[in-house]
């Protein structure tokens, strides 16, 4: 039977043996957790020795897998975070003995890591690594990839290793969607309103890196053409009135991106952060996937902190950034991808 405890310091220190053979046997395997080999028990005995003494400051919480009453798995959640990222912890040496692998133990830990983040008040989780069946636990379990550093590190006995680095938001706060707020597909008796939307996107914001306002003919033109190829063009309504718009249409021409799409969404000026947007992009997700795609993207200006931050609570991930391609209103914008898997 396997059960996980957090370890207060006293019982760090008692179990100290048992957990540093945890370590030494996953550094002899090839984990790179910070350790070269030749890496012995008493190394790994001196390292938790330190750890029981941050856990005595607060400094970490430390927890262990048992199996029956053996310890097969250890892992941390970091809390000495700098003065102004109190919000946020780190998963550290997340490390499951080779004779307890393959029964849920990785699972079970994260889960207790983000339980206790969730009771410190801890609201964004950071990790890092190099295994590739790590990787699919953490991706499970619903984290999401937000970078990756070649060579960052090195394998216990030589040579560069590769780290792939994930963000968990926990139970992020979502603006409210106000229970007037109806998405539908649009007509064309529409596109008058959206003009407006998009017409005060392109002068007023860098939400749309173009200066010249458009005319309703060229959006008859483009609603059309959507509609006529299958890409969906949504409306948000309240009170008979349209407040904001999306669609979505392949991410690009070639046929091996069928199953990508990029998404566009603009609300109108005075309903923005009122959760249209948030209606918006979770009505064009069940879209997308009701029409089988894999993935859905944004291409969103650097500095366009709300949109930003709704797509990361809708689940999207930054993927790239690429600083200074677009220009509008004098300034050099950068240009930020993000995405969703949706399979």
């Amino acid at each position: 039977m396997i059960r996980i405890e957090v370890l207060d310091a006293e019982a760090a220190r008692r179990n100290v043996p048992a957990l540093a053979g945890v370590l030494v046997d996953c550094v002899a395997r090839g984990a790179s957790v910070s350790f070269m080999n030749p890496y012995g028990q008493a190394d790994a005995e001196a390292f938790f020795h330190g750890i029981a003494d941050k856990v005595a400051k607060a400094e970490l919480v430390l927890i262990a897998a048992f199996l029956d009453d053996r310890i097969v798995g250890t892992a941390q959640l970091g809390l000495d975070m700098p003065p102004n990222q109190p919000h946020r912890a780190e998963v550290r040496k997340m490390l499951v003995h080779h004779d307890g692998r393959r029964q849920g133990i990785a699972g079970a830990m994260l889960q207790r890591l983000e339980d206790e983040a969730r009771a410190l008040g801890r609201s964004l989780l950071i990790l890092d690594t190099s295994n590739d069946q790590a990787i699919r636990v953490y991706e499970r379990a619903g984290w999401q990839r937000c970078g990756f550093v070649a060579d960052y590190a090195l394998w216990p006995d030589g040579g560069f290793c590769d780290s792939t680095f994930f963000v968990k938001m926990l139970e992020p706060e979502r603006p409210a969607r106000a229970s007037s707020v109806t998405v539908r597909d649009a007509r064309e008796e529409d596109l008058p309103a959206i003009l407006a939307i998009l017409n005060d996107a392109i002068v007023n914001t860098t939400a749309v890196w173009t200066d010249a306002p458009v005319d309703l003919e060229s959006r008859r033109v483009w609603w059309r053409e959507r509609v006529e190829a299958g890409h969906p063009v949504l409306v948000a309504v309240d009170g008979g009135q349209v407040v904001g718009f999306g669609s979505y249409i392949q991410f690009r021409a070639w046929e091996g991106y069928r199953d990508a799409v990029e998404h566009s969404i603009y609300v109108s000026p005075d309903r923005r952060g009122g959760g249209v947007g948030v209606a918006i992009v979770d009505a064009l997700i069940l879209r997308a996937k009701a029409q089988g795609k894999h993935m859905i993207i944004g291409g969103i200006e650097g500095s366009n902190r709300a949109s930003l931050k709704l797509h990361r609570r809708a689940g999207f991930t930054e993927v790239g950034r690429m600083y200074e391609v677009g220009t509008k209103f004098g300034r050099r914008l950068d240009l930020v991808f993000m995405q969703k898997r949706l399979s």
